[in-house]
């Protein structure tokens, strides 16, 4: 690659992956403003009405800043395919922006996410209200708190990652790229599965205790648990970004 290619290269890389962080960000500031207002409204009323909820209001929705995530991918990839290489943009170039703003994107919302935790339980404790995550990695030390904070960025890079993939999708095969959905989702689910959270994880982890009635998601324990939950989401981010790649390179310019 020689000078100026790679100067090309560069410059259709950090467009790509502005224009991901900026939309990803706007998206996050709007999504986190509801759901502090939410979250604080759900603590508070129980207090006043003399309930104890026991369970973090935000796991209580299980993982629901994931499916913004999941649109802005949508929109990050198939919806600049055509105007990104028409720009003299690459595939490669587009792939590479995107990862950077999936990266950047993803692990400033899972600090957020991480703070709005500790935030939570903070409330609830000093409301005099038990507290606990429902299911999700161990979350009961300093080094625990810092292990969440890079589970949670996993997961929404991951879910950046998966709604791109299904974009392009899209692209390949327009309605029939719905059937696309069910194999793109796999590092979706394995991220869930190895963080303990999202719909999938957490009724992979519901135990009867002892019947249906008395049914519940354990916290759970360990370094152990915490090191397989973030090699788990790790291999998720490795997968859907392979996925990604894998499909831009053959990706219709114009819809087919």
């Amino acid at each position: 690659m020689t000078g100026l290619d790679r100067a090309a290269h560069l410059r259709g890389v950090t467009a790509a992956s502005r224009r991901l962080r900026r939309s990803g960000l706007t998206i996050g500031i709007w999504f986190w403003a509801i759901y502090a207002l939410y979250a604080v409204g759900i603590t508070v009323g129980n207090a006043v009405a003399g309930n104890d909820l026991e369970i973090s209001a935000l796991d209580a929705t299980l993982g629901a800043a994931r499916w913004p995530m999941i649109t802005l991918g949508v929109l990050a990839s198939s919806a600049i395919l055509t105007l990104h290489v028409a720009a003299g943009g690459s595939r490669r170039s587009l792939f590479e922006g995107v990862l950077r703003g999936a990266v950047v994107v993803g692990v400033l919302l899972g600090v957020v996410t991480t703070l709005a935790l500790l935030g939570e339980r903070l409330l609830s404790t000093s409301l005099g209200m038990t507290w606990r995550r429902l299911g999700a990695l161990p979350f009961d030390s300093p080094a625990a708190v810092l292990g969440t904070a890079v589970a949670e960025s996993l997961v929404l890079i991951t879910y950046v990652l998966v709604g791109s993939c299904i974009g392009i999708g899209f692209t390949h095969s327009k309605v029939w790229g719905t059937l696309l959905m069910l194999p793109l989702a796999v590092p979706a689910v394995l991220v869930d599965l190895a963080t303990r959270t999202g719909v999938v994880g957490t009724i992979a982890n519901v135990e009867l205790r002892p019947d249906l009635d008395h049914a519940e998601v354990p916290a759970s324990e360990g370094l152990l648990t915490m090191l397989l939950g973030l090699g788990g989401a790790a291999l998720a981010v490795v997968l859907a970004a392979v996925l990604l790649y894998t499909l831009l390179r053959t990706a219709p310019v114009r819809p087919r």
